[in-house]
């Protein structure tokens, strides 16, 4: 199972999600379909707008929903603030490729990519605002209040190592899970009543979310030829990610690598050899031990969905992130 073949599980709900994307981005200004044409050629695996419409299937939508139900608009619209938040990110990091293609910042400038970040960003805002429903709006809002916090609590923490596992949760729950929470909460909202279906599936997508970032921390420390990735990315730009907490709480690997850690620059030997005192310590092993706890944790939310084909998809993405890196 891999997530091509959730997608075509629920193809005919993500072909209407498609159309809804297509019109929320299209505009009469040419720059701005320029754009667009890029950020849609080199769009990534598209996770939480699959999320945010299992979820609602989960929760009472038809596999042969009308075009015209909420959900679709609410999926495109949670998929341009995701990929607002990662034009942003690409100014903020001053990175020159995403997903091996150039960034907007690159190909354009860091103004125009910051303002077709906030184009997207008040695409969203109005689409939610026209839906009218206030706990998907109030969902909305609270989710991009979380991730601007957990943005500058990063920015804050960025080059102090603090071996506090609850500094770095904070941050990954408001910076990463909480959209993926919103996700499943967006689905549930827009299909079912039951608050307390609400407060499941929300849970479920922070479990998964927290689950999904401590897996992006363990692959920075792999080789790119595997994970296509550069390694070492977040070594260099001075966040302390699971890995690295962990290793920095053991005093021998401590003393080995702060002072690599401490450098303003960290050359590509000072990131090598961090990078194989974290992996031969073991501490690769024990982030995974801890990824695969948080899976287990939205598994048990999984439990009080009602049972249903569409249940065993959110299972089998929890599959799909359990599966080995190497």
């Amino acid at each position: 199972m891999n997530l091509s073949d959730i997608e075509l599980s629920i193809s005919p709900l993500l072909q209407h999600f498609h159309n809804a994307q297509k019109r929320l981005v299209t505009s009469n200004i040419t720059i701005i379909n320029q754009l667009n044409a890029h950020i849609q050629a080199n769009k990534g695996k598209q996770l939480r707008p699959l999320l945010t419409l299992i979820s609602a299937c989960c929760c009472g939508l038809p596999l042969n929903a009308e075009p015209t139900h909420p959900i679709f608009n609410t999926a495109a619209a949670i998929e341009m603030l995701h990929t607002s938040t990662l034009i942003h990110d690409d100014v903020i990091d001053n990175s020159n490729l995403r997903r091996n293609s150039p960034t907007i910042n690159n190909l354009w400038n860091n103004k125009t990519a910051v303002l077709i970040g906030d184009f997207y960003l008040a695409q969203v805002m109005k689409t939610i605002n026209a839906i009218d429903n206030h706990l998907l709006t109030s969902a909305i809002n609270d989710c991009v209040i979380e991730m601007c916090e957990g943005e500058l609590l990063q920015q804050q923490y960025s080059g102090v190592y603090n071996t506090d596992i609850d500094i770095y949760l904070t941050i990954i729950k408001k910076k990463t899970a909480t959209l993926l929470s919103t996700c499943c909460l967006a689905g549930a909202i827009l299909t079912n009543d039951d608050t307390s279906l609400h407060q499941d599936a929300a849970k479920f997508g922070s479990e998964l979310g927290i689950a999904f970032q401590m897996r992006d921390d363990i692959i920075d420390f792999l080789p790119s030829d595997i994970t296509g990735k550069p390694q070492g990315n977040d070594i260099r730009e001075h966040k302390c990610t699971l890995p690295l907490i962990l290793a920095l709480n053991d005093e021998t690997t401590c003393n080995s690598i702060f002072p690599l850690l401490s450098k303003n620059n960290p050359d590509d030997n000072d990131v090598e050899l961090i990078i194989k005192s974290v992996s031969n310590g073991g501490f690769l092993d024990k982030a995974t031990n801890t990824m695969h706890q948080r899976l287990d944790n939205a598994t048990q939310c999984l439990h009080r969905f009602p049972k249903s084909p569409y249940r065993q998809l959110l299972s089998d993405i929890i599959s799909i992130l359990k599966q080995p890196i190497i």
